[in-house]
C-alpha cells in the first residue's frame, strides 16, 4: 500500500500571512502586523487600535469565502507536492470551514494540486489517525499544536514542522512534538522521502 502524505494548507501549501494582510486592507482598511505569532490582537484599524476580538470570526470567514483566490503557493511547494505524489498518496487536511472547502478544492486544482481536501475543526491527531490508519503516513503542518495532537493520537505518523512565511518562522520555535523543523520544500522533500523510506 502506498504510503500517505497529509498536508496541512495555510502556511504549508499555500501562503495565508501575506494574503489575508492583503485582503485586510483592501477590504476593510485593517493592517496586520506580527508583533507576536497570532492573528487576534495583531489586526489594526486606521488609528492603530486593535480591532475587537470579536469580529476576527467574521473577517477569517470573509476572507475564506472571498480572498482564497489571492493564495500563491509556497515557494517550491507544487513542484515538491507534484513529484511526492508519483509514489506516495497525498490529502489535505485544513482547518478551515466546511462551507470554504470547494472553493479551496479549486485554489488547489488550479496550481495542479488535484487533492482531495478534508475541512476540519480544532485538534487534527483523531483525524490523522483516521486518515492514516494502518499505512505508513507523514503529516506536516505549521501550528505546534497540532503535532503535539498527532503524537497523542497517532504517534507512528511522522511530524514535519514547516512554516513558509518568513516572517512568521522567527516567531514560531520548532515544534517540540514534532520529528522535524524543515521550511523549506526542497528539505522537507527528502525528510519525508526518508521517513518513509525507514519504516518499510
Amino acid at each position: 500500500m502506498r504510503p500517505l502524505l497529509i498536508l496541512d494548507c495555510d502556511e504549508v501549501i499555500l501562503q495565508f500571512a501575506a494574503p489575508f494582510r492583503e485582503w485586510l486592507l483592501d477590504e476593510h482598511g485593517l493592517t496586520l502586523r506580527f508583533d507576536s505569532f497570532a492573528l487576534v490582537g495583531n489586526i489594526r484599524d486606521g488609528q492603530g487600535t486593535p480591532v475587537d476580538p470579536a469580529r476576527f470570526p467574521a473577517l477569517l470567514d470573509g476572507f475564506f469565502a472571498t480572498g482564497q483566490t489571492r493564495q500563491a503557493p509556497a515557494e517550491g511547494a507544487v513542484e515538491a507536492i507534484q513529484a511526492l505524489s508519483a509514489d506516495m498518496d497525498v490529502t489535505v487536511l485544513t482547518n478551515i470551514p466546511a462551507a470554504y472547502r470547494d472553493i479551496r478544492v479549486k485554489v488547489l486544482a488550479g496550481l495542479g494540486l488535484d487533492l482531495p481536501v478534508h475541512a476540519n475543526d480544532g485538534p487534527k491527531g483523531r483525524l490523522v489517525r483516521e486518515l492514516a490508519g494502518d499505512r505508513r503516513a507523514v503529516f506536516v503542518d505549521d501550528l505546534p499544536p497540532h503535532h503535539l495532537s498527532v503524537a497523542r493520537h497517532a504517534p507512528d505518523v511522522g511530524r514535519l514542522h514547516m512554516v513558509a512565511d518568513p516572517t512568521l518562522r522567527a516567531l514560531i520555535p520548532a515544534a517540540p512534538d514534532a520529528h522535524a523543523r524543515h521550511d523549506a520544500w526542497q528539505d522537507a522533500q527528502s525528510w519525508i522521502r526518508h521517513f518513509v523510506e525507514r519504516q518499510t
